[in-house]
């Protein structure tokens, strides 16, 4: 019995090893992290921004990368933070606004900065700034 025990706490924690570590040789996950801010106007916007808007990590022409989260913060502000992203590749980190947020006039807010292209180490969290403004 103690034999049947042993050889398949063994097996499992083989499949665990396998799996995690396909994932990661897949180039799809990772350590690396993205966080920052995004500031937004007192007034003039026509909705909520904080729900309005998502930081996009990929890489090349791949579908989004990272699990990412946007929150509501203080003074005029959210954060933000995308994890599990890939370290050592040539990531692209964006904003995207949801064309539901206007601003006062009809018109929709300008992002700033555009898109980032970075290499993030192992570990790592580069924080990136943005600012939603109206006219």
């Amino acid at each position: 019995m103690l034999r049947i025990a042993v050889a398949a706490l063994v097996l499992a924690a083989t499949a665990c090893a396998s799996t995690s570590s396909g994932a990661a040789a897949g180039g799809r996950g990772g350590n690396a992290t993205v966080t920052g801010s995004i500031t937004y106007p007192e007034s003039g916007l026509q909705g909520e921004p904080c729900s309005s808007v998502s930081v996009k990590v990929t890489e090349g022409n791949s579908a989004a990368l990272g699990a990412g989260e946007v929150k509501q913060s203080r003074n005029n502000r959210c954060s933000f933070t995308v994890t599990g992203l890939p370290d050592g590749t040539d990531l692209q980190v964006a904003l995207v606004v949801d064309p539901g947020l206007k601003c006062a006039s009809g018109a929709a807010p300008t992002a700033t900065p555009g898109p980032t292209t970075m290499k993030i180490a192992k570990f790592a969290a580069p924080v990136v700034s943005y600012k939603l403004t109206c006219g």
